[in-house]
């Protein structure tokens, strides 16, 4: 048999604000409260279950807890959220219209950790409101932004690479220069050598011809 309980929480303001709070829950049990919400504004909220544990004297957490969260839009009498998950995690919807929307929680698993039936779970909530859902414009219009900087990153990157393609090229250009001038001065120190060995043969013929005709050798 399900025991439900409904309290009222504070009302939230309609800007970003977030409201922590916690209560406590027996296997099986439900307990609700009440948010007054302006139409179409985003309700996100993480959750967090720990159950009581005798032997230790505190609180702990247990995975095998489940737990079910519900929200009615109650002017509407239209269901907005029916969520299931572990023993932590998060959640979100959509608010339909102004007006009380009414925020259950039901815990399931309490006792399957070996401890006795009658522990109590201690559930922490932390809602908050953001602003008016605009139905993803707003984050579509983030990864426009996104991808315009990323196409100005990929051209910047483009001019880079085209400009050590021709960074490279100049070096290689410079570096055949160098080899050919190398090449060239190599090629007229042989030849200079060749001149002056020449020059240095002729002038000794010539000479010893001089002094043979002097009779001096």
């Amino acid at each position: 048999m399900l025991h439900r309980a409904v309290f009222v929480a504070a009302l939230l303001a309609l800007a970003s604000l977030t409201n922590a709070l916690h209560f406590y829950l027996r296997d099986g049990e439900q307990q609700c409260f009440l948010e007054e919400l302006p139409k179409s504004f985003l309700v996100t909220g993480h959750y967090k279950t720990e159950e009581w544990r005798e032997a230790e004297k505190q609180y702990v957490e247990n995975p095998a807890i489940t737990v079910s969260m519900t929200a009615d839009d109650n002017d509407a009498h239209h269901l907005v959220m029916n969520q299931k998950g572990g023993h932590k995690g998060k959640f979100s919807f959509t608010a339909g219209s102004s007006g009380e929307h009414t925020i259950c929680v039901q815990v399931h698993g309490a006792q399957a950790g070996g401890w006795l039936s009658s522990s109590v779970v201690r559930f922490t909530l932390d809602i908050g409101i953001g602003e008016a859902d605009d139905g993803g414009r707003g984050a579509i219009e983030k990864i426009k932004d996104i991808a315009e900087k990323i196409r100005v990153l990929n051209a910047q990157l483009d001019e880079i690479k085209l400009e050590q393609k021709y960074q490279l090229e100049r070096e290689l250009e410079f570096d055949a220069a160098t080899t050919s001038i190398k090449r060239r001065v190599i090629y007229w120190a042989f030849i200079q050598l060749g001149i002056v060995a020449g020059v240095c043969y002729w002038q000794l013929r010539h000479l010893r011809r001089f002094f043979e005709a002097k009779k001096l050798v």
